[in-house]
């Protein structure tokens, strides 16, 4: 899959979640999740996502699919019996901070990974759309509208107009993935904001 221009052409609806943390018994705590095991939050999670993203949608995963793990072979065999239990069989990850580089078992779990999607035309959409693990201030095409959907900041970045948190534990995803189209929707109403120039 060459996920930019796949993520233009297809038909299917995407969706889009991060910083599920999936196994990560630390994330109850940091992240103020309501369950009482990392067992029942994952329980929580995959349910959300099986509930909104059918099995011939495609899910963009911005990063931190797990927790951070010493990747032995049993750890590969936790993950991907939870990878198995996603109904959509095409989940692209844009890789984050916990998720392994260079681990071809891992990468192997998903239809893509990359480490930034930027692109127009994803979804219909006519401004560019970068998606990219961390949030930052100036992303290609925001001078001329274009949208910049992230996560790491378990809700508690900064509000910068057309740039969004997608992850799990901001309060509009409701534990469950967005729809694209309709994120982008609600992400339009706000202005552009261009560069500053300085004299």
């Amino acid at each position: 899959m060459s996920t930019a221009k796949d993520l233009i052409k297809t038909k299917r609806r995407i969706f889009v979640t991060a910083d599920t943390h999936f196994g990560h018994d630390d994330a109850l705590r940091i992240f103020a999740r309501p369950f009482a095991t990392a067992d029942a939050m994952d329980d929580a999670l995959i349910a959300g996502i099986n509930e909104v993203v059918g099995a011939k949608d495609i899910l963009v995963h911005i990063g931190d699919f797990t927790g951070p793990r010493e990747w032995s072979a049993v750890e590969f065999r936790r993950v991907a019996a939870l990878r198995d239990r996603i109904a959509c069989k095409r989940i692209v990850l844009v890789r984050g901070n916990h998720d392994p580089a260079g681990e071809k078992r891992f990468d192997g779990l998903f239809e893509a990974v990359e480490d930034i999607v930027s692109a127009r035309g994803i979804a219909g959409v006519d401004e560019r759309i970068v998606m990219f693990h961390y949030p930052i201030d100036q992303w290609q095409g925001r001078p001329n509208g274009g949208f910049h959907l992230h996560g790491h900041v378990h809700g508690h970045g900064a509000t910068l107009a057309r740039r969004c948190d997608v992850g799990v534990d901001v309060a509009a995803s409701q534990l469950r993935p967005r729809a694209l189209d309709e994120l982008i929707a609600q992400l339009r109403k706000d202005k552009p904001t261009g560069f500053v120039r300085v004299k």
